[in-house]
């Protein structure tokens, strides 16, 4: 039998430098503070959608945020993505949407540079509605994964 995750102790992630957070299907995991989660994947029937901040720039309030998804093996392919993320921080929010046909492919991913007004907590989602229509015609949804850190 393997082992599974069940939850946190947060008494014990508070004592060693980490914080609690709350991924998109409402499961707390733990995380250094001031870091980006490295938990901003959702699984589902057809695959797996993502979202991760990379390159986080603290003295400039940059990152680049990187979205996209795998298709499960025995999946046709993905020939058109209509894709959007919201990013949420102290100044606002902003959103990035793209309409991309593609040539059949299995995993699609994006990149989207950002930067904050100053210092802040960014949270960056798959917008629900995002979407790749495979080539047998079936419609595969992001349950809209998010990741969140400090910049």
């Amino acid at each position: 039998m393997t082992m599974q995750r069940v939850g946190v102790n947060h008494e014990i992630a508070t004592a060693h430098g980490f914080e609690v957070r709350v991924d998109s299907n409402g499961v707390e995991y733990s995380v250094k503070k001031g870091e980006s989660t490295l938990f901003g994947e959702v699984p589902g029937e057809c695959g797996r959608s993502f979202i991760y901040l990379t390159a986080v720039d603290k003295t400039r309030h940059y990152t680049s945020i990187y979205t996209g998804f795998t298709l499960n093996a025995g999946r046709s392919g993905a020939i058109l993505v209509t894709w959007g993320i919201s990013i949420l921080d102290s100044y606002g929010v902003s959103t990035r949407n793209w309409e991309d046909p593609a040539a059949s492919v299995h995993f699609w991913a994006k990149t989207h540079g950002f930067t904050a007004g100053g210092r802040t907590r960014v949270t960056a989602s798959v917008l629900y509605g995002s979407n790749a229509v495979l080539w047998d015609g079936t419609i595969c949804f992001s349950y809209g994964p998010t990741a969140t850190g400090d910049l």
